[in-house]
């Protein structure tokens, strides 16, 4: 899954009182109960109904700000929206595999990201962001891989998620924006990058759940 990018970058907008391109007060009071929430994928699932209605009530929120702050909101708030409204239906459907295999997949993902590209306290600021956005594309294919494994019937919407969501954050960032990331935080943007690091993993999973028998059935009979 595209994990919590957007989420995590409002969760910092909020607490950097002192950053002038912080949310406004009332933006603020909006995205604080969604960005107090636990930042894992087991308690949203767990807790679909509960997060998704919380998005419902920071939106209603939102709708007393001006409009520049409605756009941040809408921004800001990608992975829940991308979840409790364009694909509302489709998670229900395979909501009980997907809250079941959800704890394994923060225990894995978790360890495997942050193991892979560990940042040292000393490292400078762009060394971090390069740090930071590796992590989020490590963790990107590691939730994809571990939910499709445990859930294959969900799958497609799986890939349809987390696609939407790169296509979402990419339509929200100036082009100019776009061009002074770091290759690493562009490539998180990068519809077609992401979408063939996720097909590739979806390709390699289904190699892996190809029956023994039906491989056997491809290959020639040889008779003496």
């Amino acid at each position: 899954m595209f994990v919590f990018a957007l989420f995590s970058l409002f969760v910092l907008s909020v607490s950097a009182e002192k950053d002038p391109n912080a949310p406004s007060e009332c933006l603020s009071k909006c995205l604080t109960p969604l960005a107090k929430l636990q930042r894992s994928f087991s308690f949203v699932f767990n807790n679909f109904e509960k997060v998704c209605d919380l998005l419902e009530d920071g939106a209603f929120c939102a709708r007393k700000c001006n409009q520049e702050d409605q756009t941040k909101f809408y921004q800001y708030t990608t992975f829940y929206r991308i979840h409790c409204i364009d694909y509302e239906e489709d998670i229900q459907e395979h909501l009980t595999c997907i809250a079941k295999a959800a704890a394994d997949a923060d225990l894995v993902c978790k360890d495997k990201c942050k193991q892979a590209h560990k940042v040292e306290k000393t490292a400078d600021k762009k060394t971090k962001m390069k740090k930071e956005c590796l992590t989020l594309e490590c963790s990107t294919l590691c939730y994809f891989d571990e939910l499709a494994e445990s859930c294959p019937e969900a799958r497609n919407i799986l890939l349809k998620i987390n696609i939407g969501q790169v296509h979402s954050m990419a339509s929200g960032v100036h082009p100019i924006t776009m061009e002074k990331m770091l290759p690493e935080c562009r490539n998180l943007h990068n519809t077609e990058y992401m979408r063939a690091k996720l097909m590739a993993s979806s390709s390699s999973l289904l190699m892996d759940h190809t029956p023994l028998e039906m491989e056997t059935e491809e290959r020639p009979v040889i008779t003496a």
